[in-house]
């Protein structure tokens, strides 16, 4: 099997990984709604660990909506593993955000993890949707952070609407990405 056969074969197995789509949007989805409704603490702590409720859920709809066998071909899977650790690398980022109270920063930084994460996806499963979506992403949430609030908002109210609609724009973007990956 040659890497595009193999690139081809992965993208139609996991339906172009839909299932990560769809439960990391579900998650940002939770996250802006928490950015809304809860102090921009407890919303930025969501926001650092919403992976760790979407992995299992990912990985489960994929499991169950499977199109066929993943392919094998030696040295893809440590690709794969790479590629998916690599945005492990940005947490101590995000965590000093955190630690040091700058809260409505870290929907920014996550989102920018996220672009560069998903970048190489569009090769991995031969398809230019993950670029899309990380432009749509980038474009979105620089907007999203670019709006101020209204003159009668604090500045931490207005933060806090900025952080949740870059929240927001993300979620969208991803499960929207979802139902087209399932499509393709």
């Amino acid at each position: 099997m040659t890497i595009p056969e193999y690139t081809h074969a992965l993208g139609e197995a996991t339906r172009h990984g839909w299932g990560f789509l769809a439960a990391y949007g579900a998650t940002w989805l939770v996250c802006a709604l928490l950015w809304r409704r809860t102090s921009p603490r407890t919303a930025a702590y969501a926001t650092l660990f919403q992976g760790m409720a979407a992995l299992p859920v990912a990985l489960g709809l994929t499991a169950l909506t499977a199109g066929a066998d993943r392919p094998v071909l030696e040295g893809m899977d440590t690709l794969s593993v790479l590629l998916s650790a690599g945005q492990l690398l940005a947490l101590p980022l995000v965590i000093l955000l955190v630690a040091t109270r700058r809260y409505t920063q870290v929907p920014l930084a996550m989102a920018i993890v996220l672009v560069v994460h998903f970048a190489p996806y569009s090769w991995l499963y031969a398809t230019p949707l993950y670029l899309i979506l990380g432009a749509a992403v980038s474009i979105g949430v620089t907007v999203a952070m670019g709006i101020k609030g209204r003159a009668d908002r604090s500045e931490e109210q207005s933060s806090s609407m900025q952080a949740g609609r870059a929240s927001l724009i993300t979620g969208v973007v991803l499960v929207v990405s979802a139902v087209i990956a399932w499509f393709l």
